[in-house]
């Protein structure tokens, strides 16, 4: 098995155990030193690890039912990038923003870049605003909450 495909299974386990299992700790494996997370739909600059699992925690709070299905997966390097859907139903607070009980489809792209067979850095595109609109609440009125 090459470098590419450990990094690709990786990725593929990280969804597993993360999104689809609830297993969160399992981030603490994959990410390695100095990791850093960029959302690159907003401008507040990368965050730690630390953070990386308190936004997570966060959000797997608000949607305790996620599933998330990946689409595509490329790999060539030391990137892998992943296309995938997020399957969920809002029924916890999301911020400050109260359970609608209302189903959401949230497409992403997030690239991962590896250092000695762990994420040391991902980028990640996804749309915060469709998901409010399929919530039918009003955006926080700074984008990175």
């Amino acid at each position: 098995m090459t470098e590419t495909d450990r990094n690709s299974a990786l990725v593929r386990e990280f969804y597993a155990e993360v999104f689809n299992e609830g297993h969160v700790a399992f981030a603490d494996r994959v990410h390695g030193p100095g990791y850093r997370y960029h959302d690159i739909t907003v401008e507040t600059g990368p965050v730690d690890h630390k953070t990386y699992m308190a936004r997570n925690a966060g959000f797997a709070a608000a949607f305790p039912d996620r599933k998330v299905d990946i689409e595509d997966l490329i790999a060539t390097g030391d990137r892998v990038v992943a296309r995938a859907v997020l399957h969920a139903t809002h029924t916890g607070a999301l911020g400050d923003v109260a359970p609608t009980g209302r189903p959401v489809r949230l497409a992403s792209t997030i690239i991962y870049r590896f250092v000695d067979g762990r994420v040391v850095e991902e980028w990640e595109i996804f749309d915060k605003l469709g998901m409010y609109q399929q919530l039918e609440v009003t955006p926080p009125a700074r984008p990175d909450e």
